[in-house]
């Protein structure tokens, strides 16, 4: 066996030697011919061809803007068995300081909690019937001592009430159409434009002379009222004692204000508030008012004229009484300010009788002027405000001059 394994590999090799020697005899393989080669053409320049404008496509529609939210109103709570009606709470709270100098001679500084107003006005019924109540805690104060006089002629030292005892100051219901809002209940008269609207908006810390005197005044009894695009009117129905009074005659008293506003910011108005039924009784009255307020960009301006007219006593002759006042202010608004800053000038003229100033021997001269000037710094419109103020009272009798400074804070909603 081994004998043929060696026997097969020689006569391999033997193969694999006469494979690789040429043969002698084969023919000699013809070489291939030679590939021509193309002439060099040199290129022929191509003259460059601008693009073509793409065509120009229509602009995109754009959407209209989409309207504006309108700014959230003051946080309503749904009130009712059903939950149908909103209740929206409130508050105005101020805080003062303030310096009296009477004459030169006696000077008085004090803290006063001047207003602290908590409110609640809603809609039980959404646009058919509607509510409004307010209190007022800072209208009762510790009592004072005072000294009175007994039918014999003898002085007795007693305590009395430093101001008025009554919280309640406004409540009212509403029944609501779209031309006319009837409320029955206890509200402000409506005489003198700082009188009537609300204290947290008026534009120094203490109204005029003459708005304080014979505005900003409650009773109860009913009123009519509604404001339109371009004037508006408020008439009322009154017992005419006061808030919080009953009424102890046949005797009411009547009121219309009407308002028109011609242009945007301009307010004209005109009031007439009258006792009726029975006219020689005391606690008549008759007022006559007019006012004027323009409020639109940085400018205010805004007056009044007020004419009274008073029984003392039963069966008295009458005694009149008038005033004015007028206030212009500007405001300053910069980033830089963190807020609003409105500087304030007002003058005002109160005449309590003027039969005084024709007839000397009736007491000379009652006369009063005075001269106010302030600032207001608006960190949140009026809802969060402070101001401050001078005033300058002088009589035009002996009457010593009153020199007044007010600081004052304020916080509402």
């Amino acid at each position: 066996m081994q004998r043929s394994l060696i026997s097969l590999t020689l006569l391999g090799l033997l193969t694999s030697v006469a494979a690789a020697q040429p043969a002698g005899d084969a023919p000699p393989v013809p070489a291939e011919p030679p590939v021509p080669v193309e002439p060099v053409v040199a290129p022929v320049p191509v003259t460059p061809v601008p693009p073509v404008a793409p065509m120009p496509m229509p602009p995109p529609k754009e959407d209209k803007p989409a309207k504006p939210a309108d700014p959230p109103g003051p946080t309503k709570l749904s009130v009712g068995k059903e939950g149908q009606g909103r209740l929206q709470p409130g508050i105005l709270a101020q805080g003062w300081f303030l310096l009296d100098r009477n004459g030169g001679k006696t000077t008085t500084s004090t803290f006063r909690l001047r207003r602290a107003e908590i409110s609640a006005k809603g809609e039980i019924l959404p646009k058919r019937v509607g509510f409004q109540v307010m209190f007022d805690p800072a209208k009762v104060r510790e009592p004072v001592n005072t000294t009175l006089t007994d039918s014999g002629g003898d002085t007795v030292v007693v305590k009395t009430p430093a101001a008025s005892l009554a919280v309640l100051q406004d409540f009212y219901i509403t029944f609501l159409h779209e031309k006319i809002d009837v409320s029955v209940g206890q509200f402000k008269i409506p005489v003198s434009w700082e009188g009537y609207n609300s204290s947290s908006k008026i534009i120094m810390p203490e109204r005029a002379l003459i708005s304080s005197l014979f505005g900003d005044k409650r009773d109860l009894g009913v009123r009519l009222a509604k404001t339109f695009k371009k004037w508006g009117y408020s008439a009322g129905l009154f017992n005419g004692q006061g808030a919080n009074n009953l009424d102890t005659n046949i005797q009411k008293d009547v009121a219309l204000r009407l308002e028109a506003y011609p242009v945007e910011g301009l307010t004209l108005a005109g009031v007439t508030y009258d006792s009726i039924g029975v006219r020689d009784k005391a606690g008549t009255k008759d007022r006559w008012e007019a006012d004027v307020r323009y409020d639109h960009g940085p400018y205010l301006v805004q007056a009044e004229y007020l004419r009274a007219r008073d029984v003392a006593k039963d069966g008295a002759d009458p005694v009149t009484a008038q005033g004015f006042y007028a206030a212009v202010a500007y405001t300053f608004k910069d980033k830089r300010l963190c807020g609003d800053l409105q500087p304030v000038l007002r003058v005002g003229y109160v005449d309590p009788d003027t039969s005084k100033n024709l007839d000397p021997a009736m007491g000379g001269n009652d006369e009063l002027w005075h001269y106010d000037i302030g600032v207001n710094y608006y960190l949140k419109s009026h809802e969060m405000k402070l101001q401050g103020s001078y005033q300058r009272q002088q009589f035009q009798s002996k009457t010593p001059n009153v020199n007044e400074i007010i600081l004052a804070a304020q916080v509402s909603y």
